[in-house]
C-alpha cells in the first residue's frame, strides 16, 4: 500500500515541474509572434529600423517563422538594402515556394535595381504555381515595359485582353503599355511600331487623348493630312469648344491648301474667341498666302501633267521626285522612283534615291539590300561602302529595338564584312551577344576589333566591364590598369578600377572569402586611401575574420583624418559593442545620439548596446547589473519593450516578484494587445503562488489566444485553484497457493492541499474468504523548505484482514543534480507481532525518466531481514502521463497486498515484477491501471504466485 501511495506523490511533483516546463516552451512561440506582430505594426506607422530590430529578434526566437522571413525582406526593400532583401525573400520562396506576396516582394528587388530578367523570372515562377492569375500577369506586363521589352509586352498584353478584356483593371493596365509602347518607338523614329501600338490603345479606349493626339502628330510629320484631319474632327465632335483642336484644324486646312474651308474656321474662332491675338494675327497672313496659292500655278501639277503625257520623260521625273522630297513627302517620292524603276530597272541614280528615300523612311534593310546591289556595281566606289556600313548598322540597331537578336547579329556581322575596321559595328555586335546573354562571345568579338585598334580605350573598357560582370575580377582589373597607365588622371577609369574591385571583394565577402575579399579593398585604398565603401569593406572583412583589433586600428586610422566622421564613428562602435566593450561602444553612440537627435538609427543603436550589454550581465549571472542597464534603456524609452521583458525574467529569476509584476502591467499599458506581457503577468503570478489571480490572467489570454498551449495553461493554473481531491482504489489479490486465493481492497480517500504539502483521510475495506474488515488512515506530506519534506501516515484496523497498526516517517532532502535521498521508518503490528524496518532510498530524475531504488531493513525478533524495490517512469504528454516499472526482491511494509501475510512471508525469497500505465486529464481527473507478479520461494523445489490489478481514479475540486 505504501509502494501506491508513493506512486501519486511522486506524480503530482514530477506533474508540477513538466508544466512550467511546458509552459516555457510555449511561450518561446508566443514571444516570436508577439515580436512579429509588433514588427507589422510599426512597419505601419512608418518606422523601419524598429521593425527590422524586432524581426531579428523573432527570428532569433524561431529561426523557421517563414511570415517573419516576408517582412523582413520587405523592410529591407523599403529601406533600400536590396541584398539583405533578397536574401529572407529567397529563404521564404525555399521554404514556401507558394507563398504568393513572397514572388510580389522578389519582383519588386529585382526592378529597383534594374534586374529586369531575374525581375522576369520570379514572374515566370509565379504564374508557374498560379497561373493565370490576373495581379501575377499585370506585373509580368510591367518587367517588360520596365525592361523596354515592348514588342514581346504588347503580345503578353493581348493574351491579358483575351483572358480578361471585361476586366477595367486590366483594360487600364494595357492601355498604359500600348501608350506607353507606343510613345518609345515613336522616340525611336518606328512609325509603323508607334502607330500600331497607338491604335491598340485607342481599340481599348477609343476616347483616350494622348493616343488621338499622338496618331495626329504622326499624321501631320507624314504629310498625311487628310488623316489628321479626321482625327481633329473626330475628337471635336466630342469636344467642340477646344481652342487648341480648332486651332490644329485650322493649320491642317492651311497645309492642304484649302484656303475657303481654312478662312471660314478661322473667322469661327474669331467669333468664339474674340479677345485671342493669335487668331486676329492671321487674318491678312492666310488670305494673301491663298491669294498667291491661286495665282501661280502649280510646277508640281505641270510635271505631273508632262509625266502623264510622256511617261519615259526623265527631267519631269526628276523634277517629281525633287519636289516631292522639298515638301517632305517621302513616301511620294519613292512612288515616283518605283515608277521610273518599272521603265528603267537598272538606272544607278533612282536606285540610289530609292535607298535614301528607305532610309528617310527608316526602312534600313530594304535599304541596304539596295545599297548592297549599288557597291556591286561600283566596288571601289568608298561612299557605297560607306552607306552600306551605315545601312547594316542602323538596321541592326533597328532589330535590337525589336529584340529579333539573330537578325541583329546578321546585320553587325555583315557591316564588319564590309568594314573589319569599323569599331561601331563590334561595339554592337558584342552588345548584342550580351542581350542574349552570351558574355563570352562578346569578348571574342571585341578582341577581334582590339586586333585592328589595340589602343582603343573604348573598347578596352568594355571588355573590362564584360570581364568584371563574367567574375574575371583579375582579367578587368589587369585592363583598368594599363588604361590608368595610359590615362592617370581619367576619373572614369579610377572610377571602374574601384567598382570592379569593389564588386570581386563584396562577392567573396558573400562567399565568406574574407581574406581574397581583404585584398581588393586594399587594393582600392592603395590608389585612394580615404574611398570610404573600400573602407568600410575592409573593416567589415576584418570583423569577420575575427581580427577586431586590426579593424578598430584601421578605423582610428582614418579617424586621424577625419575626427567627425559619424560612420567611421558608428561602426567602430559597432565593432566595440560585439567585442563586449559595451561601456566604449556606449560612449560614443551617446556622442553621436546627442550631435544628431533626430537621427533614429543613432538613438536606436544606443539603446541596442545597452539591451546587449544587458543581456551579456544577465548572460555572465550578474542580475543586478543587468538590471541597472535595463533601467537605463527604460529611462531613454519606456515602452521599450525588449527592455521590459529581459527586467520582467530578471526580477522573477531573483524571486523579485512584485517588480516583475509591476514591469509586467507596465508593459500592458503601453501594449494592451500584446499577448507577451499579459503572457508574463501570468507566469509571474504563478511564481508568487497566487494561483487564483494567476488562473483568472490565464482566462483572459486564453481570449487574447486560443491555442492548445495557452488552453493547457489555463487548465493547468486553474487546478491549481483545486484544494481538495476525492479518490477511489481498488486492488485485487488472487494467489495459487494456500486456502484464501483472493484478497480485496477498496479504499476511498479525501485529500486537502494546502500551502506547505497535504493532508489526507482513507478507508480501506478489505474482503477475504475468511472475512471483511476495515482500517482507517490519516496520511501527511508537508514541506520544510525548498529541498525538504517529510511524510507521516497512521492505520488502525478492526480485524486480522488488516494489520492492527501501521505507523510510517520519512524524511526526504533533494541534493545537487537533481538527486533526492530518503530515510525513515516504519512500524507494523500483526499477529501480535511489532515489526520494526528502517527505509533509506535514492532518487533521480533524468530527461523523461525517473528512477528510485530504495531499501528496507525490517527487525522481526529473532529474525532480521532486508528489502530491495526498484521504481522507474517513463513520463510522457508534458509529464502529465507515464508508464511504470516496478521490480522488487522481498516483502516490504509498505506493500498493501501483503500486509496481512507479512509475518508469514518475512523470511521467504519473494521477486516480484509489475508494470502500470497513468493517464491525466486536464490536470484534474487522473485514472491508473497497474499489475504486478510476485512470485515466493517456499522450499528448493516450491514456487507459489501471486497476481495483483490495481485501478485508481482522482478527481481535484
Amino acid at each position: 500500500m505504501r509502494t501506491s501511495v508513493l506512486k501519486y506523490v511522486f506524480l503530482s511533483f514530477a506533474t508540477a515541474a513538466t508544466l512550467q516546463t511546458m509552459a516555457q516552451s510555449g511561450r518561446k512561440g508566443k514571444a516570436a509572434e508577439a515580436l512579429y506582430d509588433d514588427a507589422v505594426k510599426a512597419t505601419r506607422a512608418k518606422q523601419y529600423t524598429a521593425a527590422i530590430r524586432l524581426s531579428r529578434q523573432a527570428l532569433a526566437t524561431e529561426p523557421d517563422f517563414v511570415d517573419q522571413q516576408l517582412l523582413l525582406g520587405r523592410l529591407y526593400l523599403l529601406t533600400n538594402q536590396y541584398d539583405s532583401a533578397r536574401k529572407y525573400i529567397r529563404q521564404v520562396l525555399t521554404t514556401a515556394p507558394r507563398y504568393r506576396d513572397a514572388y510580389l516582394y522578389a519582383i519588386n528587388v529585382e526592378l529597383a535595381q534594374q534586374q529586369y530578367e531575374e525581375a522576369e523570372c520570379y514572374a515566370d515562377m509565379a504564374l508557374g504555381y498560379f497561373n493565370g492569375d490576373r495581379d501575377l500577369m499585370l506585373k509580368k506586363l510591367s518587367v517588360m515595359d520596365e525592361a523596354r521589352k515592348f514588342y514581346q509586352g504588347s503580345n503578353y498584353a493581348n493574351s491579358l485582353l483575351d483572358r480578361y478584356g471585361s476586366d477595367t483593371v486590366v483594360q487600364k493596365a494595357s492601355t498604359g503599355h500600348f501608350l506607353l509602347a507606343g510613345a518609345y518607338f515613336r522616340k525611336n523614329g518606328y512609325n509603323s511600331l508607334a502607330r500600331s501600338n497607338y491604335e491598340k490603345a485607342l481599340m481599348i479606349d477609343p476616347s483616350n487623348p494622348e493616343a488621338r493626339q499622338a496618331l495626329t502628330g504622326m499624321d501631320i510629320r507624314d504629310n498625311n493630312y487628310r488623316a489628321a484631319l479626321e482625327r481633329v474632327e473626330a475628337e471635336l465632335a466630342t469636344h467642340p469648344g477646344s481652342y487648341e483642336l480648332q486651332m490644329s484644324k485650322l493649320s491642317l486646312l492651311q497645309e492642304m491648301h484649302r484656303y475657303p474651308e481654312a478662312i471660314s474656321q478661322l473667322e469661327a474662332i474669331t467669333k468664339r474667341f474674340p479677345a485671342d491675338a493669335k487668331a486676329r494675327s492671321q487674318q491678312v497672313p492666310l488670305r494673301m498666302e491663298a491669294a498667291a496659292y491661286y495665282t501661280n500655278t502649280d510646277p508640281y501639277a505641270l510635271y505631273q501633267s508632262i509625266l502623264e503625257k510622256n511617261p519615259g520623260n526623265q527631267e519631269a521625273l526628276q523634277k517629281l521626285i525633287g519636289l516631292s522630297v522639298s515638301r517632305g513627302a517621302y513616301r511620294e517620292a519613292l512612288n515616283w522612283i518605283n515608277a521610273g524603276l518599272k521603265s528603267h530597272p537598272d538606272d544607278t541614280r533612282l536606285l540610289s534615291l530609292k535607298a535614301d528615300m528607305l532610309e528617310s523612311d527608316r526602312k534600313f534593310a530594304e535599304a541596304a539590300m539596295l545599297a548592297e546591289k549599288l557597291l556591286q556595281r561600283q566596288p571601289g566606289n568608298a561612299t557605297e561602302r560607306e552607306r552600306l556600313v551605315r545601312l547594316y548598322i542602323a538596321s541592326g540597331r533597328d532589330y535590337l529595338v525589336q529584340q529579333q537578336y539573330p537578325e541583329a547579329l546578321t546585320a553587325f556581322e555583315s557591316a564588319l564584312r564590309i568594314a573589319p575596321a569599323d569599331t561601331t559595328a563590334s561595339d554592337l555586335l558584342a552588345n548584342t551577344y550580351l542581350l542574349q546573354k552570351k558574355p563570352a562571345q562578346a569578348v571574342t568579338v571585341l578582341d577581334q576589333a582590339l586586333r585592328q585598334h589595340p589602343d582603343n580605350a573604348r573598347l578596352l573598357l568594355k571588355k573590362a566591364n564584360i570581364l568584371a560582370d563574367m567574375g574575371q575580377y583579375d582579367a578587368a582589373s589587369a585592363i583598368m590598369e594599363t588604361l590608368l597607365q595610359r590615362y592617370p588622371v581619367n576619373e572614369q577609369y579610377h572610377a571602374l578600377y574601384q567598382d570592379i574591385h569593389l564588386s570581386a571583394g563584396r562577392i567573396l565577402m558573400q562567399h565568406e572569402e574574407y581574406e581574397q575579399a581583404k585584398e581588393q579593398f586594399q587594393a582600392v585604398l592603395a590608389r585612394d586611401p580615404h574611398q570610404p565603401e573600400a573602407l568600410q569593406y575592409l573593416i567589415n572583412a576584418e570583423s569577420a575574420m575575427q581580427q577586431p583589433d586590426s579593424a578598430l586600428a584601421r578605423i582610428d586610422q582614418a579617424l586621424q583624418q577625419d575626427p567627425h566622421n559619424r560612420e567611421l564613428l558608428f561602426k567602430k562602435a559597432g565593432i566595440l559593442s560585439t567585442q563586449h566593450q559595451y561601456a566604449a561602444a556606449g560612449n560614443i553612440l551617446d556622442s553621436l545620439r546627442q550631435q544628431y537627435p533626430f537621427t533614429l538609427k543613432y538613438r536606436n543603436a544606443y539603446t541596442d548596446n545597452l539591451l546587449a550589454a544587458g543581456i551579456d550581465a544577465q548572460r555572465n549571472q550578474q542580475p543586478d547589473s543587468a538590471l541597472q542597464v535595463f533601467r537605463q534603456v527604460l529611462s531613454i524609452n519606456r515602452k521599450d519593450s525588449a527592455a521590459l521583458l529581459y527586467s520582467i525574467n530578471l526580477y522573477n529569476g531573483k524571486g523579485n516578484y512584485d517588480s516583475a509584476l509591476a514591469y509586467a502591467d507596465q508593459g500592458l499599458r503601453y501594449y494592451p494587445d500584446n499577448a507577451t506581457f499579459l503572457e508574463k503577468r501570468v507566469v509571474t503570478l504563478e511564481n508568487k503562488k497566487d494561483y487564483n489571480a494567476a488562473s483568472l490572467a490565464a482566462d483572459s489570454l486564453l481570449k487574447r489566444s486560443n491555442t492548445a498551449t495557452t488552453s493547457d495553461y489555463a487548465d493547468y493554473l486553474r487546478s491549481k485553484t483545486l484544494k481538495n481531491q476525492f479518490g477511489l482504489f481498488f486492488l485485487r489479490s488472487s494467489y495459487d497457493y494456500g486456502t484464501s486465493r483472493w484478497y480485496n481492497i477498496a479504499t476511498a480517500e479525501y485529500r486537502h492541499f494546502m500551502k506547505r504539502g497535504s493532508y489526507a483521510a482513507r478507508l480501506n475495506y478489505g474482503g477475504r474468504e475468511e472475512g471483511t474488515g476495515v482500517m482507517g488512515e490519516a496520511e501527511l506530506y508537508y514541506t520544510h523548505t525548498r529541498r525538504t519534506y517529510s511524510y507521516a501516515l497512521a492505520g488502525y484496523a478492526n480485524s486480522a484482514v488488516f494489520p492492527t497498526a501501521r505507523l510510517a516517517y520519512s524524511i526526504f532532502h533533494t541534493f545537487g543534480k537533481s538527486f533526492e535521498a530518503e530515510l525513515g521508518g516504519r512500524y507494523l503490528k500483526a499477529d501480535s507481532l511489532n515489526i520494526y524496518s528502517g527505509v533509506v532510498s535514492v532518487a533521480n530524475r533524468f530527461s523523461d525518466f525517473y528512477v528510485n531504488l530504495r531499501a528496507y531493513f525490517i527487525s522481526d525478533q529473532p529474525h532480521f531481514y532486508t528489502s530491495f524495490n526498484l521504481t522507474t517512469r517513463y513520463y510522457m504528454n508534458r509529464d502529465q502521463d507515464y508508464l511504470l516499472l516496478v521490480a522488487a526482491l522481498g516483502t516490504s511494509p509498505d506493500d498493501r497486498s501483503r500486509l496481512v501475510q507479512f509475518p508469514q512471508l518475512a523470511g521467504l525469497l519473494t521477486r516480484s515484477v509489475g508494470a502500470g500505465y497513468q493517464k491525466t486529464f486536464r490536470y484534474r481527473t487522473t485514472l491508473g491501471l497497474y499489475g504486478t507478479w510476485i512470485n515466493q520461494k517456499v522450499s528448493p523445489t516450491l514456487f507459489q504466485n501471486q497476481y495483483d490489478i490495481f485501478v485508481t481514479i482522482q478527481r481535484k475540486f
